[in-house]
C-alpha cells in the first residue's frame, strides 16, 4: 500500500480498484471484492469527487461532501475486503469479525446510497458540516447502480 502521506486518493483508488481477484476466488469475495470495486470506481468518477483526487490522502478533503465521504467508507471497506485470502470464505476463520463489520458496512453503504429516501446521508453531513446544508450534489446513475449491485 502507498504511503497516505504522500500518495493521492486518486493513487489509493486505483491500488484497490486494480486489485486482482484470482478466478480461483471464493465466491462470497469474489462477490463483495467486484462489487465495491465497481463502486469506488463510480465514486471516483462523480464530479463532486474531483477537487479531493490529486490531493494526499491524509490531507482534510478540499470539498467535505457527501460523495467524498461515501468514497472514503467505500474505500476502507474495501481495504478490509481485499486483506482477505480470496480463495477461502471469508466468513469463517480468524477474520470473522472483521467480515462482518465488511457486510454491516455494505448494507449501510447500499441504503445510504440507493435505498435512502429520507436524506440520512445529507442530515448525517449536515450534523458534522452545517455549511453544506442544502450544497448536496446529486448522487448520479452511474453511482446509484453500483450501490444496487452490492451483495
Amino acid at each position: 500500500m502507498a504511503d497516505p502521506y504522500t500518495a493521492t486518493r486518486e493513487e489509493f483508488t486505483n491500488h484497490l480498484t486494480a486489485a486482482e481477484i484470482p478466478a480461483d476466488a471464493n465466491t462470497t469475495f469474489k462477490r463483495y471484492a467486484e462489487s465495491h470495486q465497481r463502486l469506488l470506481t463510480a465514486l471516483t468518477q462523480h464530479p463532486a469527487m474531483a477537487p479531493n483526487l490529486q490531493q494526499t490522502y491524509m490531507t482534510p478533503a478540499n470539498s467535505k461532501n457527501k460523495i467524498y465521504f461515501m468514497w472514503d467508507f467505500v474505500g476502507r471497506t474495501l481495504g478490509h475486503i481485499v486483506s482477505f485470502d480470496p480463495t477461502h470464505n471469508p466468513a469463517r476463520g480468524p477474520k470473522k469479525a472483521i467480515w462482518k463489520d465488511v457486510v454491516s458496512r455494505t448494507v449501510m453503504t447500499k441504503m445510504l446510497l440507493a435505498e435512502d429516501h429520507t436524506s440520512k446521508l445529507e442530515t448525517m453531513l449536515e450534523a458534522q458540516y452545517p455549511d453544506q446544508r442544502g450544497r448536496h450534489p446529486e448522487i448520479g446513475e452511474e453511482v446509484v447502480a453500483a450501490a444496487r449491485a452490492l451483495p
